[in-house]
C-alpha cells in the first residue's frame, strides 16, 4: 500500500471512530433525558410494586426508562418516546379464542396520564389474575 493510501486510510479510520464516539455520545445523553422524563412513572411504578407482588400470576419489571408489566400470555410495557416526546404503551397478547397476536399502542401527553392508565391497568389486570388463579384472590 502507498503512503498516500496509508495516511488515507488512517485517516478515514480516526474519523470513524470519532463518528462512531460521538453517536455514542448522543445515545447516552437520549438514554439519560429519557429516564429524566420517565421517572414519576417509574417511581409511581415502585409504589404499586408491592400490592402486585402479592398477586402471583402478575410480574412488574422495573427499569430506568421503562416498565413492564406481565399477565400470562398479556404484556404491557410503558415508557417514554424522546422523538414524539410523549409517554408511550404498548399491550400484547394472545387471543384467546383464536390464538392471534394482537398489539394496542397508547400515548399519553404528560406523566400524570400515564400514571393514572398505570394504576388502571394494573387494577384491570389484578382483576383478571384474580380470575385465572384462586391463590391471586387472597392479593
Amino acid at each position: 500500500m502507498s503512503k498516500d493510501m496509508d495516511t488515507r486510510l488512517q485517516q478515514a479510520i480516526r474519523d470513524e471512530e470519532e463518528r462512531a464516539s460521538l453517536r455514542q455520545q448522543g445515545l447516552r445523553e437520549s438514554a439519560r433525558l429519557a429516564e429524566e422524563k420517565f421517572r414519576p412513572v417509574r417511581q409511581a411504578a415502585e409504589e404499586l410494586h408491592h400490592r402486585l407482588a402479592s398477586v402471583p400470576s402478575i410480574e412488574l419489571t422495573i427499569n430506568p426508562d421503562s416498565v413492564w408489566i406481565t399477565l400470562a400470555d398479556r404484556e404491557f410495557r410503558f415508557g417514554y418516546n424522546l422523538g414524539s416526546r410523549r409517554f408511550v404503551g404498548e399491550e400484547s397478547a394472545h387471543s384467546w379464542y383464536d390464538g392471534d397476536a394482537y398489539t394496542y399502542r397508547y400515548e399519553w401527553d404528560n406523566a400524570e396520564a400515564c400514571i393514572e392508565s398505570l394504576i388502571r391497568l394494573c387494577a384491570r389486570y389484578i382483576r383478571m389474575a384474580r380470575a385465572i388463579s384462586p391463590s391471586a384472590k387472597e392479593g
